[in-house]
């Protein structure tokens, strides 16, 4: 039986490599194409996500987990491990971490020992699987899973995202931002930089032009007064591999060639409000 099992859901676009490597184990959410349903890393890649999404004529939805699929896969990893670490998407964004905990209370209810762990990140992404390799990372040296918890809760506020979109028609479509704002935003090349606070996507800043929209992003990081600038690290991730790629190589030329911590791609959970064409920087913070 193994001491600590460290869970993530699929909102954390964790590459399947890492959490191979990490023996992170992924619980997926569903995408909704009208009345197709898909779960998602396991019935849709993020390629074919993206292709059903430009050229449906709705607007997919997203749904939790359902309760059956999540109480079996919870119960399993219960029985074969000694503790067990949820780091949930948003709570305010999802009813995901809701649905957890009372698949929790009927797990303690039917076994009582085991030792089941739920913790709310308020955050998305690359910020998710960061924290959770750095739980593993905890566990394989022999932290318990408090430890683990309380160390995480505060490292995964060293981070800050500035995500900037391709397009604003998925922001509008799925009511994050208004008709006469994503209009008034493309006649004039307006783009918001987007973060996460207080357990959602809202607005920073914003930038407007269409050229060396990357070049000024970056200026605008190390412009926070936060931005930790005597030792930078970053998480990347994007919903457009070129993108992804220029992205990588302008950090490297800036920050020297160690700078990246974690490089990833956008799953249907945020792809859904993004479109193709994203790219976030996370970086580290003070």
């Amino acid at each position: 039986m193994a001491d600590i099992k460290i869970i993530v859901d699929s909102g954390s676009d964790i590459p399947q490599e890492i959490a191979d490597k990490y023996d992170i184990g992924i619980i997926s959410f569903l995408s909704l194409f009208g009345e197709e349903q898909y779960v998602q890393r396991v019935d849709i890649t993020n390629e074919e996500f993206f292709d059903k999404l430009e050229s449906f004529d709705g607007f997919p939805t997203t749904s939790q987990t359902p309760y059956g699929d999540m109480y079996d896969f919870f119960s399993r990893q219960c029985s074969e491990n000694k503790s067990v670490i949820y780091f949930a998407l948003s709570s305010a964004a999802s009813g995901q971490y809701q649905t957890a905990n009372l698949v929790k209370n009927e797990i303690l209810e039917e076994n009582p020992e085991a030792d089941f762990h739920i913790v709310d990140t308020q955050t998305f992404s690359l910020y998710i699987a960061k924290t959770a390799v750095h739980a593993a990372q905890m566990a394989q040296d022999g932290k318990n899973a408090q430890e683990i918890i309380t160390e995480c809760e505060n490292y995964i506020k060293t981070w800050r995202a500035y995500l900037l979109v391709d397009t604003l028609k998925y922001l509008e479509k799925g009511g994050r931002l208004s008709k006469a704002a994503a209009f008034v935003g493309t006649m004039l090349d307006i783009k918001p930089i987007l973060t996460i606070e207080h357990g959602l996507v809202e607005s920073m800043d914003k930038l407007r032009g269409k050229k060396k929209l990357l070049d000024k992003l970056i200026e605008k990081i190390q412009d926070d007064p936060d931005f930790d600038a005597d030792n930078p690290k970053f998480l990347v991730v994007q919903s457009d591999a070129e993108k992804g790629e220029e992205t990588l190589e302008k950090l490297r030329d800036e920050f020297g060639e160690d700078c990246i911590e974690m490089y990833g791609e956008f799953g249907p959970l945020i792809g859904t409000h993004v479109g193709r064409g994203a790219i976030a920087i996370i970086p580290r913070i003070k």
